[in-house]
């Protein structure tokens, strides 16, 4: 099988969220080891820039059976498989709509995406009438036509679903959110636990055979495995999980467990980790992290929160934490 055709199908599994073979995984890390993610959207920002519209060629059925997210394949697109052609072609055209927001159309599907490290929150007005907003790093797709109001979505949006007749359902990985009218945040990076908040309304969690219906201010954290785990949770403060959307975006952690708190932090600025595996149980955060802070701000931010029971150090494009020596 030709290279360049191998690693864009390994990329378009790994957004269907099926396993890699251990040889996939490690062509996939070496293929995105070449494509540092602060470096990927600056080559789309110029590559736009340039023109209007940056047209990318590849097969939709292909692409619609994988593209939940369109941020890693259409950034390896644009300059890597640009020249793929099949009978099936399609042309995708990737509009930057705002600094760091895209949007395309191609076969009847309409994608939108928020760019890595995007700290600005992007609305997308559906068909419908109903709004989700992008936080960073994550997209959506829908039929244009939105007859049967489906959405698939990678990352993290907040929905407010306008009511009508017809249901609103949002897919993402193993999990379907059913509604008629209501707000929440669903929160869904590879690697992270997912989070569903409900602000109003409700929903209805369908997880394999697992079904369940939030009421609001309950949280749902989905663990993958096997099998998978589902733990619904009662917030004092809901709206904390919105914080991403305030004037000055942020996270906001309650009690939340060490390494959760550094695998966001290593997404958002899209570098490495490392946590002790002595720290990765029992440690509880409360406290903000500014998006719109430098990394090292933090980390820095980081430190005083642990109050010397653990150390956080930026090492070699990593962010590692460790033992304090005084813990």
């Amino acid at each position: 099988m030709n290279h360049r055709y191998l690693v864009r199908e390994i990329i378009l599994k790994y957004h269907r969220g099926e396993a890699l073979t251990d040889e996939e995984q490690k062509i996939l890390d070496a293929e995105m080891a070449n494509l540092p993610a602060d470096k990927v959207w600056e080559r789309i920002r110029s590559h736009v820039e340039k023109q209007p519209k940056a047209v990318v060629r590849m097969s939709a059925a292909r692409w619609l059976a994988g593209a939940a997210a369109v941020v890693a394949i259409v950034a390896v697109g644009l300059y890597r498989y640009s020249t793929y052609s099949r009978k099936t072609e399609e042309v995708l055209v990737m509009q930057m709509v705002a600094p760091g927001h895209y949007h395309a159309e191609v076969a009847g599907i309409v994608i939108d995406s928020a760019g890595g490290g995007q700290a600005v929150p992007y609305p997308v007005l559906l068909p419908d009438g109903s709004k989700v907003t992008l936080c960073y790093q994550s997209s959506v797709r829908y039929a244009k036509a939105f007859v049967k109001r489906t959405v698939a979505l990678l990352g993290q949006a907040c929905f407010e679903v306008v009511r009508k007749e017809q249901p609103f359902e949002v897919a993402a990985g193993a999990g379907v959110v059913q509604v008629l009218g209501t707000q929440f945040n669903w929160m869904h990076y590879p690697g992270l636990p997912d989070e569903i908040t409900l602000y109003n309304g409700k929903i209805r969690l369908s997880v394999g055979s697992l079904r369940k219906d939030l009421q609001p201010a309950e949280r749902a954290v989905i663990q993958e495995g096997s099998p998978i785990r589902v733990r619904v949770e009662k917030m004092k403060t809901p709206e904390e999980t919105l914080a991403w959307m305030d004037p000055q975006p942020s996270f906001e952690f309650d009690s939340t467990d060490l390494y959760t708190v550094i695998q966001r932090m290593a997404y958002y600025y899209q570098v490495g980790f490392s946590v002790d595996p002595d720290l990765r149980t029992g440690g509880r955060i409360t406290g903000t992290l500014y998006l719109q802070w430098k990394l090292d701000q933090n980390i820095a931010r980081m430190n005083d929160m642990l109050k010397y029971h653990a150390q956080v150090q930026f090492n070699h494009g990593m962010i590692v934490v460790t033992k304090s020596t005084l813990y």
